[in-house]
């Protein structure tokens, strides 16, 4: 006699499986593109809007309203490169780009409370500075922590 899986044991693989894909947590690179690089900026003019459109679709507001964070417009391989020849050693695992990038500085604003986050947007041309893990961007820090003795 043969036996058949019923529709419920197969619903439960396929919701198992599909959850176990989910569960995949990014690496820090991965984290590091999600939160920090663009390569599309051409889309948005407007900096306020850019930011509040980026932060809620890089998942930066799911659980609170991130206050500072900065978009890096260039190709990924010219961010990547800042850790090995196109970037300046500094301290500990972190790197001063030798040409600066065009950025975007998303700052919450006072009116923002999550989940109602509101973002202001400046952009600028500037150096920029980020951790290193195996030759791979894996954090972007304020430039001053690149700058200074």
């Amino acid at each position: 006699m043969k036996k058949r899986m019923g529709p419920g044991l197969l619903l439960l693989i396929f919701l198992l499986l599909a959850y176990m894909a989910m569960a995949r947590r990014e690496t820090p690179y991965e984290k590091f593109q999600r939160q920090h690089v663009d390569t599309s900026r051409s889309w948005e003019p407007d900096p306020n809007r850019y930011c509040n459109l980026m932060m809620l679709r890089r998942n930066m507001t799911v659980s609170s309203c991130k206050e500072l964070n900065s978009f890096v417009h260039g190709v990924l391989a010219g961010v990547v490169a800042i850790c090995s020849s196109e970037g300046t050693w500094h301290h500990g695992n972190f790197y001063y780009s030798n040409s600066p990038f065009p950025v975007t500085d998303c700052q919450t604003t006072g009116a923002s409370l999550w989940p109602r986050c509101i973002y202001r947007g400046v952009v600028s041309h500037k150096r920029i500075c980020v951790a290193c893990t195996n030759e791979q961007p894996v954090h972007y820090a304020l430039p001053s922590v690149c700058s200074g003795p």
